[in-house]
């Protein structure tokens, strides 16, 4: 079942017959797919307590969530269609400012006719922040409570209004440790919002055994939006044919989750691969290059691996995340228009590697934040 947004004017709700009670709604944003991984573990554990939950997004952001939960009924939301062409993130966003404010105004639309429909009875958004209502529980989920720009007068403005955003919420979910001493996030979450309330790290992939004789030297894990995530696999298909060893590039393309995989030279690219394909994969690789987006870096500490981050260019978050594991000798940072592939794996086989958190690291605290949301939902 699925549910279409039309128009500005005409929110058009197919069947959604088969919800039988309230469900909770869990919605992410659709810039690049980690705000969906994300999710999958606190839907598996809402699951577990059966609680009806209705998936809700768009494009690949919701056939991520589709793929690990094909059962569940779905709810499209408008999209932001986010793109980077530029290497200027706060043009990227100016540009989109207009799109940005009506897609705001399509959720709240969409989330009061749900609750109207008795579809509804709680929301879990994942940087969504117009998927709010004051009649419900209303959950964000977010690490960037102190989002970080290259221009301190904008920095505290935008600061300021996201910290309004927040507020809009009953609570704020931020997936991190409470401690800043084994934070991930660093001052991009600390210290937690009046509302705020630090519900560890969250990871959908599931404990390994770490192969000592890794099958692969190198495992590349491509994500984020586009055209970015295409420059930087040509980069990488560029050079990689140049090295000894075997690699493996998963491609982050959910649209072909049914496509095979394929050889090309000493490289094994994988179009898409889900929780567990994935943890299996990253056991068998001994280094592995991706984005410095949070979601890959708390999927990737739960192996403690050795990692090179290129940030996407302009996306001052991941700049910040990379850094620090740079500083920390956790891992080796470059940028995506200068890396050397050979000498970028040589530095990061001196690395210490990422600190490793156990794979239920702080699942009390993700725990103890839903018991408390299903009390929210009784009153």
């Amino acid at each position: 079942m699925t549910v279409f947004y039309k128009n500005d004017a005409d929110l058009n709700i197919n069947s959604l017959n088969d919800i039988k009670e309230p469900a909770i709604l869990v919605t992410p944003l659709d810039w690049g797919l980690g705000h969906a991984t994300r999710c999958i573990p606190i839907i598996r554990s809402l699951l577990n307590l059966n609680q009806p939950v209705l998936l809700g997004g768009c494009g690949d952001s919701l056939k991520v969530l589709r793929l690990e939960f094909p059962d569940l009924p779905f709810v499209e939301f408008p999209a932001y269609n986010m793109r980077y062409p530029k290497e200027n993130m706060l043009w990227n966003v100016a540009l989109k400012i207009p799109q940005l404010l009506s897609t705001f105004v399509k959720e709240q639309q969409l989330v009061k006719l749900l609750l109207k429909k008795n579809k509804i009875k709680a929301v879990i958004s994942d940087n969504r922040y117009g998927c709010f209502h004051q009649d419900i529980p209303s959950i964000l989920i977010t690490h960037q409570v102190y989002p970080i720009i290259p221009m301190a007068s904008v920095e505290k403005r935008l600061q300021k209004y996201i910290l309004f955003l927040i507020n809009q919420f009953n609570v704020c979910w931020i997936p991190d440790m409470p401690d800043e001493s084994s934070s991930l996030a660093g001052k991009l979450a600390h210290p937690a919002t009046p509302n705020g309330r630090f519900i560890g790290p969250l990871s959908r992939l599931f404990p390994q055994e770490l192969n000592e004789n890794p099958s692969y030297k190198v495992l590349f894990l491509l994500s984020g939006p586009e055209p970015q995530r295409t420059y930087l696999e040509s980069k990488i298909r560029n050079q990689v044919g140049a090295l000894e060893g075997n690699f493996a590039l998963v491609q982050g393309l959910p649209n072909k989750a049914d496509s095979p995989a394929f050889k090309v030279g000493n490289l094994q690219i994988f179009p898409y691969m889900q929780a567990d394909e994935l943890s299996r994969l990253i056991a068998n690789s001994e280094i592995v290059l991706c984005r410095a987006g949070y979601s890959t870096l708390m999927d990737l500490a739960f192996f403690g691996k050795k990692a090179i981050f290129i940030p996407t260019p302009g996306q001052t978050e991941q700049i910040y995340l990379a850094d620090q594991l740079h500083e920390a000798k956790r891992g080796v940072t470059v940028s995506q228009n200068q890396f050397n592939l050979a000498e970028t794996i040589d530095e990061a086989e001196k690395t210490m590697g990422l600190p490793s958190y156990k794979p239920n690291f702080g699942e009390d605290l993700l725990s103890g934040a839903i018991q408390d949301l299903l009390s929210l939902c009784k009153k």
